[in-house]
């Protein structure tokens, strides 16, 4: 892992770039708009023509996009069409990138651990105890990922929340959730095709999409109780 971002940090322009790491780019401050979609353009290559290290390009991906969040309208769209990285990933990766910087990115962590501690919380202090969390107790970022999920649905329990909140946030799920059925069944015969190493990277980049399909095929299998804050289907 280590030899194969070695190798692409080579390949990375030196014009432009401070600092590079298998968790993140540290851009120069100042780039001028074309200098800086030239970079994008070049990471998104490297995703193309590179067979490993994916969640190292994921995070540089992020990073470019974090620094042009001003200039980058319809960019995300762009970089999941030359890439074939999903949308959602993407802007997930330039959240997390916007939220932690690579100054407090941790070695001994993965990208994937950044990213379950970066999606779940904006706040920097609470950002800074997960990670030294996850560091101390050498937790896998499955582990991670139980234990956030664990902490916030016990916040939520405490604070409660509002039919209307409950409501709007399931509309957006569901319209979110239709945008990316209608993406994929444009698709299909794409998709269809991909050999048994991209279906197991589409497995682990969508793995909150299979978590939620798993969950409704369980639920849909229990006693239907209505309940307000429910969405209608159509």
């Amino acid at each position: 892992m280590r030899t194969e971002v070695d190798q692409l940090v080579r390949e990375l322009p030196v014009a432009g770039i401070a600092h590079a790491t298998r968790l993140g780019l540290m851009l120069k401050p100042g780039l001028e708009t074309e200098a800086w979609r030239g970079l994008v353009t070049h990471v998104a290559r490297l995703v193309r023509t590179s067979t490993g290290a994916r969640q190292t390009l994921t995070a540089w991906l992020g990073d470019v996009l974090a620094y042009g969040e001003t200039g980058g309208r319809g960019l995300i769209t762009e970089c999941a069409v030359a890439t074939g990285i999903n949308p959602g990933t993407l802007r997930n990766a330039k959240m997390v990138c916007l939220r932690i910087p690579l100054s407090c990115r941790r070695d001994t962590l993965s990208w994937t651990h950044h990213c379950e501690v970066g999606i779940a919380f904006a706040n920097p202090q609470e950002i800074e105890r997960w990670l030294a969390v996850a560091e101390a107790d050498g937790l896998s970022a499955m582990a991670l990922r139980r234990r956030i999920r664990s902490h916030v649905a016990s916040r939520r329990e405490q604070r409660g929340a509002s039919p209307d909140e409950a409501s709007i946030t399931a509309f957006q799920l569901m319209r979110e959730l239709r945008a990316g059925d209608r993406m994929l069944d444009r698709h299909r015969a794409a998709w269809r095709e991909w050999s048994p190493g991209a279906a197991q990277l589409a497995l682990q980049e969508l793995r909150a999409v299979t978590d939620f399909v798993d969950t409704m095929r369980a639920r849909a299998l229990e006693p239907s109780t209505p309940r307000p804050q429910d969405i209608e289907a159509n």
